[in-house]
């Protein structure tokens, strides 16, 4: 073994969806909002990719509605269901209900709540502009093979070297949490209505957000 820090999960799985999810979404057309497929960098050096791209978008400002994010989805185990932190926040919540049902998935709740995620990787930087995000990872139930095989990951690969190609990836799962993605992001752009925060949620108030 080399002392490469690959990336291979954190975050070229990622990366890999969203170029997938861009060819998917070409493939079927029809969409009646546009979709932008962004890369950004230095996440973990303080979001100051996707910091500088929510202040300065490509796109007309306020024409982003909505932040679908794929920081290592984690495709170690079968697509059973999925995590999707600030799933309570947001209508988009409506969205993943109907794409994941049609295709037999669960919305898992969170097992980790305390740690906050949903303020912790590239969506935050666009929640703080007052646009409704999702983030995402393969989920898995407490208790079960599954999250001992989550568990392992993050203990023997997370931010190491290992994280590479000789490891075992669920390809089948990885496919379809790819398909997955691509139909809640053509749902959300076929939308009628632009996503919204739950009334009752903290980040419905953009002046309180730090």
């Amino acid at each position: 073994m080399d002392s490469i820090f690959n990336g291979a999960m954190d975050n070229a799985s990622g990366v890999a969806t969203l170029i997938e999810t861009a060819r998917l979404a070409a493939q079927r057309g029809g969409n009646k909002r546009s979709l932008a497929f962004v890369a950004v960098t230095a996440e973990e050096k303080g979001l100051l990719g996707s910091r500088y791209f929510a202040a300065h978008p490509s796109l007309s400002r306020g024409t982003v509605v909505a932040n679908l994010n794929t920081d290592m989805f984690l495709p170690l185990i079968p697509l059973r269901g999925v995590f999707a932190y600030g799933y309570d926040e947001s209508d988009l919540a409506d969205d993943l209900n109907a794409v994941a049902s049609a295709r037999g998935v669960k919305v898992f709740p969170d097992p980790e709540p305390q740690e906050n995620r949903f303020v912790r990787s590239d969506q935050y930087s666009f929640i703080r502009s007052g646009i409704p995000a999702l983030a995402f990872k393969v989920g898995y139930e407490p208790g079960t093979p599954d999250a001992a095989t989550w568990a392992a990951w993050v203990r023997d690969h997370y931010h190491k070297v290992s994280d590479d190609l000789t490891q075992p990836v669920n390809l089948e799962s990885a496919t379809a949490f790819n398909t997955l993605y691509a139909d809640l992001a053509l749902r959300v752009a076929n939308r009628a209505t632009r996503p919204a925060w739950r009334k009752e949620s903290f980040f419905a108030t953009p002046s309180v957000v730090p």
